[in-house]
């Protein structure tokens, strides 16, 4: 055999193999950058792909964008709002409630949230009775019902800067000093019954649970485990308080003479 030919073929083999590696790597390097490029959209892109899903019809692929924004943590209130209504147009009356429900949190003033709440629980099977609070308790509690966290948090830190400046400049005018201290005292009153509001807001929000039936329905029982004696069944969206956590079981309360133990498989916490 001639060397030069042997030399020329093998290195023709070569740059042929070479080649085929180089396009393999390019195109899974291709394939590892879409991929990526797809599975970490911009918040603002998964947020519009949902609204133009639902206005065109097709809810299920809207509700996979807004809950891919929730699983990366980019909530805010219009995205459970949308969710809530994507939910609703899938008749899952449940997961819609519990979506409206998480909305009201971030942002308690909202007009369209709440008739949509309202709209979606005379669908829910259960009627829950909750006993009204009565005028004078819903105007003490205006504000609590219409600050978020963040909102009263704010509003703590200003007056309690604002004492805080009065005080100090009382020291500088003493001619004004008495009105400084009133206006002191007045502005104190108002951080106080604030602070308390936002207390409560946050022990509600944090350390009081509360959850939606997400199930077409569910049994409650006497205890954890499916052969404890059945106690009632809830439908789809029912709301109640979470007492305590055992394993896969919730024991819940929807009034004080009325509790039981269901799967936490079949429910969802706000």
């Amino acid at each position: 055999m001639n060397p030069a030919f042997s030399k020329n073929y093998i290195l023709n083999n070569y740059r042929k193999s070479r080649a085929k590696k180089l396009f393999a790597s390019s195109f899974l390097i291709f394939f590892i950058f879409t991929g990526i490029s797809m599975a970490f959209d911009n918040p603002e892109d998964l947020y519009e792909k949902g609204n133009s899903s639902y206005g065109n019809g097709d809810y299920k692929k809207a509700v996979s964008f807004y809950e891919e924004l929730i699983r990366i943590d980019k909530v805010s209130s219009e995205v459970f709002y949308n969710l809530g209504n994507s939910y609703f147009k899938l008749k899952k009356i449940g997961k819609a409630i519990l979506n409206y429900e998480r909305a009201l949190r971030l942002n308690p003033r909202d007009k369209d949230t709440q008739f949509n709440l309202k709209l979606a629980k005379t669908m829910a099977v259960d009627k829950i009775n909750i006993s009204e609070r009565g005028f004078v308790l819903n105007t003490l509690l205006f504000l609590y019902d219409r600050m978020n966290t963040n909102e009263l948090s704010l509003a703590c830190s200003f007056l309690y800067l604002a004492i805080i400046l009065i005080l100090i400049f009382s020291i500088f005018f003493v001619a004004k000093r008495r009105f400084m201290f009133c206006t002191a005292a007045s502005i104190g009153t108002i951080f106080f019954i604030l602070f308390i509001f936002l207390f409560a807001k946050i022990k509600d929000e944090n350390f009081t649970k509360t959850g939606i039936v997400i199930a077409e329905k569910t049994d409650a029982r006497s205890g954890p485990k499916e052969d404890y004696l059945l106690q009632f069944t809830l439908h789809e969206g029912a709301k109640f308080s979470i007492i305590k956590d055992v394993q896969d079981w919730y024991e819940i309360e929807l009034s004080k003479d009325l509790r039981g133990w269901i799967p936490k498989i079949t429910v969802d916490i706000i």
